[in-house]
């Protein structure tokens, strides 16, 4: 008998009430979204990511489990997932009954767009997790528990065997204004274990009143993102940006479990649930690769950078909680970065991560069509660079971590690196395409701390990414024009179409032009090179490199 079917068996007891007495922690009651449940004995709440609005409430459990064919280790972890009838789509416009858009021609300036509705029911939800996953619903039922609808789930996740073959428990409860599904998902092997105390958690669960009133998961009710005027000034994007951030700021604030402490400080929201001590250390290196961005990078655009959330995790097994969200397209403009406090040592890889992260939302904020034509090896050498920085007497030091020495020695050894003038030409299929890919990185990285560092020393050398990233934003506004105008012209066309069919065009050009991009911004940077000039490049490079 499958965890579903004895959870049918047992439904009439649920019209008696359930049995609460069994678990030890108290009634989790959430009055904004409209449901009480009982976590199960010893797990504990995980904070909700800012931009997961769809998300009420998460609990991990206290166990770790083996699976015995993969090796993989997984923790548990119950969600809450709010799907409500919003009033505006993700794709901006009003809603039919039946989640459809009343009006043509997709999201305008000044339309919102619905983040906390990014899926239309809970089968959705699971197309567009696990579209990689080879999950397939292996039972479902239609009941009722009192008044309320319910659907019970079962669904088998199994093509992503490298990580354990996973069965997913959940019950859709259906309410007026929407639906609310509990799930949990646990690995096929811990079934037997799991099943009981999974399936009494969902007992548990009741729909109650909503209070409008009630602090809540803004879904259907909450801030939207209004599309970006493209003719927006930086004086207005500076103010919509600070409305943002005010508004992500007092959400992740009021969101969070009693047991986490905040710190404001000048350019981040801090959110801990590590040691004091740590958390200062994570300030003190987030400040400093700001401030040190601002200094080396600060003219590169007029974006203002908004301030963004660092949440700082008690362990790994609390940040990757915490980093399960949806995986939904939504996300991508997040300002948060979640890192934790490592007990093994290995912090130094957190700071690698805040590092990258730091540097993506400045260059994104500052320029984003600077940041989206950044060719391959700036923009990972950069990101090596900044992630390897260390703090040391309030300043920054930029060396190689342990695993970058280690395939340099391997790649001068084999004779892997390319000659600078060429490296800079390689599009991202060059680099990464063959079994040479980590090599050609390294070397990214490698020439971005020379020219950072020491190559500032040779009046040839100095300014040359700060060059570089003049001419290529040139390349990026010529071929922009050149795009637009070849945008066929029609009676029939409005300007919302026009430039969607500019964007689609120029994305198709960039994947078939990278090559002729590269040498177009090649040419204006070093037009006026020679052999000789590159010959030099290249061998203070290799000089500092070995």
């Amino acid at each position: 008998m499958t965890a579903l079917r004895r959870a049918f068996a047992v439904l009439p007891v649920l019209a008696l009430g359930a049995q609460l007495s069994v678990f030890a922690q108290g009634l989790h009651v959430d009055k904004g979204n409209g449901f009480q449940f009982q976590p199960p004995k010893g797990w504990t709440q995980v904070p909700i990511q800012v931009e997961e609005k769809w998300i009420a409430t998460k609990w991990l459990s206290d166990r770790k489990y083996d699976d015995k064919e993969s090796g993989f280790t997984h923790q548990p972890l119950m969600r809450v997932i709010v799907f409500d009838k919003a009033s505006v789509n993700p794709g901006g416009g009003e809603t039919d009954s039946a989640g459809g858009k009343k009006e043509e021609g997709g999201a305008k300036p000044g339309d919102e767009i619905d983040l906390s509705r990014p899926y239309l029911d809970y089968k959705d939800y699971l197309k567009r997790n696990y579209h990689d996953g080879g999950f397939y619903v292996s039972a479902e039922k239609e009941i009722k528990i009192g008044e309320t609808p319910v659907t019970m789930l079962e669904v088998k996740i199994e093509k992503l065997v490298q990580t354990g073959k996973k069965r997913i428990f959940c019950w859709v409860f259906k309410a007026e204004w929407g639906d609310l599904a509990i799930e949990c998902e646990v690995l096929e092997q811990s079934v037997e274990k799991l099943q009981a105390t999974v399936i009494n958690a969902f007992k548990t669960f009741k729909l109650i009143t909503r209070d409008p009133n009630a602090k809540k998961t803004d879904v259907g009710g909450g801030p939207k993102l209004k599309v970006v005027d493209p003719n927006e000034t930086p004086e207005q994007q500076k103010k919509r940006r600070m409305e943002m951030e005010d508004v992500m700021f007092k959400k992740a604030i009021a969101d969070l479990p009693k047991d986490w402490t905040t710190k404001r400080t000048p350019h981040f929201l801090v959110l801990n649930h590590a040691g004091a001590k740590y958390q200062e250390k994570v300030i003190a290196h987030a400040e400093a690769v700001r401030n040190w961005l601002d200094r080396e990078f600060g003219d590169i655009g007029p974006g203002y950078v908004q301030g963004c959330i660092i949440r700082i995790c008690k362990d790994r097994d609390e940040e990757r909680a915490f980093s399960r969200g949806s995986g939904d397209s939504w996300s991508s403009d997040s300002r948060e970065l979640v890192t934790s406090e490592s007990k093994d040592g290995l912090n130094e890889y957190e700071f690698q991560y805040l590092g990258r992260g730091l540097m993506n939302m400045f260059f994104h904020d500052k320029n984003d069509e600077l940041y989206g034509a950044l060719p391959t090896w700036l923009e990972s050498g950069l990101r090596e660079y900044i992630g390897t920085a260390v703090l040391k007497g309030g300043q920054l030091n930029f060396v190689p971590d342990m695993s970058e020495k280690e395939t340099a020695r391997e790649g001068w050894q084999k004779n892997k690196y390319k000659p600078v003038r060429s490296l800079f030409e390689m599009t991202s299929k060059d680099m990464f395409g063959g079994e040479d890919g980590r090599y050609i990185y390294g070397q990214c990285t490698s020439v971005v701390r020379y020219l950072m560092g020491p190559g500032k020393a040779n009046k040839k050398h100095a300014a040359l990414i700060k060059d570089y990233l003049k001419y290529l934003l040139e390349v990026v506004a010529e071929n922009d024009k050149a795009a637009r105008a070849a945008v066929p012209k029609g009676e029939a066309k409005t300007e919302e179409e026009e430039e969607e069919e500019f964007r689609k065009r120029r994305k198709q050009d960039w994947s078939a032009k990278e090559k002729e991009f590269l040498q177009q911004v090649q040419k204006k940077t070093f037009g006026s090179w020679t052999d000789a000039d590159w010959a030099i490049l290249h061998a203070a490079w290799e000089k500092f490199a070995k």
